[in-house]
């Protein structure tokens, strides 16, 4: 299973990533 939470852990940080450059940088999308 540590593969698996490793995968969704990695999916989360991109997620959070993404909305918060979408937050701070709107003009860019």
């Amino acid at each position: 299973m540590s593969a698996a939470n490793s995968v969704g852990l990695g999916l989360a940080v991109l997620i959070a990533l993404l909305l918060a450059a979408a937050l701070l940088r709107p003009e860019k999308f």
